[in-house]
């Protein structure tokens, strides 16, 4: 009965001291995603929405060219450029424009291409870090489009 009674003191202050002396949580400190710099860490729900200029970049192989990387520029004041190089040497090809969410929260950019006078709609849906082209112009592959570092 006393090695009951003295196991069931101890085991009443182990659990006592249990939690003392642990450091304090404060959530003050803790890193929101926002303070990660991610350009679209704003995003509300499926609305795409930014609050510094974001980068996005994709390379397509293909099996009778070297491929192209294609790159887009996106601002909060809602203005865009997308660059497509087909590295072959030929001139790099400039579409600028404006994009806008649409009701269905997708990524749409209205751009027209340097030096040529019809524009050209492209419709995203936003998967977190990347844009995903929702046509069928770039082929079966698609087109995915990754968050990047802003280059310089």
């Amino acid at each position: 009965m006393r090695s009951t009674l003295f196991a069931a003191l101890l085991a009443v202050s182990v659990l006592g001291c249990i939690g003392k002396n642990q450091p304090v949580v404060d959530n003050s400190q803790v890193i929101q995603p926002e303070a990660l710099g991610t350009p679209n860490s704003e995003q509300q729900g499926s609305s795409f929405t930014i609050s510094t200029e974001a980068f996005y970049q994709a390379s397509i192989s293909s099996p009778s060219s070297p491929g192209r990387v294609i790159s887009l520029s996106l601002n909060p004041n809602r203005k865009a450029e997308m660059r497509t190089d087909y590295l072959d040497k030929s001139q790099i090809l400039v579409d600028t424009g404006g994009w806008t969410t649409l009701a269905n929260g997708n990524l749409q950019l209205n751009l027209r291409r340097k030096g040529e006078g019809e524009s050209i709609q492209l419709e995203f849906k936003t998967d977190g870090e990347k844009l995903v082209y929702t046509g069928s112009e770039y082929g079966t592959a698609g087109l995915t489009l990754w968050v990047k570092p802003i280059q310089e």
